[in-house]
């Protein structure tokens, strides 16, 4: 339902869950210069308000509604950054004497929304400062970890967009130069400009809500939004080696993929990657990892907004010719249509499962509404989808994997100290 242009709400009626949620999502093109200052909007709504001005007495109100939960969140599709702000609290018919507490966390999302924590034209600078030390100490934390070393490694090395490379938290070097001035503009900029979506999932009083949203009188905005990205193909591969003093060595490999989320191929790429090395009965990890032993962890992934294919090994150094070979194998041979009707049926089964298991999650079938409009789809029928992935077929794969090729290699070589 469109309220405005550029603002929508979305109903998700359910009696399937004892909670109700309220999400309000932030959408716009994502960009080096505002992203670090739209982590730190989302920790400050996330703490405190004007009604609540610190996080203790937040938490505390929080808590007399019977433990509902205010969460923020933030993450990254295609081209676009993505900010969250999420209620959880309790349906009415689980609480004693049906106590009803919707009003309430209402005018608490209206105070997080409208009523921040700031002075003049600046977030509170005391709390600003809490949050950006905090977002500092997470991210320089991450860079302890070799795998997100590593995915950041491949990432660099792939993607030719310096937008695309940037972590949906933003680095350590954006965060730094961040102040409490440039992320309370930040956050006007995101209610002036950004898409912004509504969604009441579980048991709500339909024109309440309506009422509650048109009452804000967001203007008008129409951001110019991008869900997917394919990247040129290049006959070049790329290759780097970084050294860190780690027993593991992490092997990335990353391919180019013409195919993206929603395609006519993209049941097909599911599938495809179920086989190659996405699930455990995959071609990488019985043949690398339980039959050669060369890899003490190892599968593919796909970006699926972004057009990459990505292959992660965590192995010992001396292995790394042989794992590139035996991944080249592997490939080669779902090229040739060396797959058994059985693993076949198999991947089929465990993607429906898992597609059948997600329906029970409020957040999945958020998610999924939201694709649905954003990418202007008649319909996100489960049938339909199981049907869709039934249909694929060898031959289907064997085409889809035809032009697959390796593009970068990306090699965090574990030295001894």
């Amino acid at each position: 339902m469109k309220i405005q242009e550029g603002v929508y709400l979305h109903f998700i009626e359910s009696k399937q869950f004892t909670t109700n949620t309220i999400k309000v999502r932030f959408t716009a093109p994502l960009q080096s210069s505002s992203i670090a200052d739209r982590v730190l909007v989302a920790n400050m709504l996330e703490q405190a308000n004007q009604d609540f001005p610190n996080p203790l007495q937040l938490r505390r109100q929080l808590a007399k509604l019977y433990g509902s939960q205010l969460q923020t969140q933030v993450s990254k599709m295609g081209n676009n950054h993505l900010v969250d702000l999420n209620l959880t609290y309790v349906q009415s018919d689980f609480l004693p004497d049906k106590c009803d507490v919707t009003e309430e966390l209402l005018e608490l999302l209206r105070a997080s929304l409208f009523r921040p924590l700031k002075k003049r034209k600046e977030f509170d600078s005391h709390l600003f400062e809490i949050e950006k030390k905090n977002l500092l100490s997470f991210l320089l934390s991450e860079e302890e970890d070799s795998f997100y070393l590593a995915d950041r490694g491949i990432r660099d090395l792939f993607y030719t967009e310096e937008e695309i490379k940037l972590p949906s938290y933003a680095t350590p070097d954006l965060v730094a130069v961040t102040s409490s001035q440039s992320t309370y503009q930040a956050y006007r900029n995101m209610l002036r400009s950004d898409r912004i979506d509504f969604f009441f999932t579980g048991q709500f009083d339909r024109q309440r809500m309506i009422d509650f949203v048109e009452a804000m009188d967001f203007g008008y905005r129409n951001p110019k939004l991008s869900p997917t990205f394919r990247q040129e193909r290049s006959v070049i591969i790329k290759e780097r080696v970084e050294r860190k003093e780690v027993n593991q060595s992490i092997l990335e490999l990353a391919y180019p993929l013409q195919v993206v989320y929603r395609d006519d191929q993209y049941p097909a790429l599911l599938v495809f990657n179920g086989l190659f090395g996405g699930m455990s009965h995959s071609k990488l990890f019985m043949d690398i990892r339980e039959k050669k032993g060369l890899a003490y962890s190892i599968d593919s992934s796909l970006s699926i907004f972004t057009g990459l294919l990505k292959v992660t090994a965590g192995i010992d150094r001396s292995n790394r010719l042989p794992v590139m070979k035996a991944v080249h194998q592997s490939l080669l041979a779902i090229k040739k249509g060396k797959i058994g009707e059985e693993e076949l049926s198999m991947t089929k089964k465990l993607l429906i499962a898992a597609a059948k298991l997600g329906r029970d999650s409020q957040d999945h079938e958020m998610e999924l509404l939201y694709r649905k409009e954003l990418f202007q789809l008649e319909s996100i029928d489960l049938k339909d989808w199981i049907a869709s992935i039934e249909a694929v077929t060898i031959e289907d794969i064997v085409n889809l994997a035809q032009p697959i090729r390796l593009q970068a290699i990306y090699f965090l070589e574990g030295v001894d100290s």
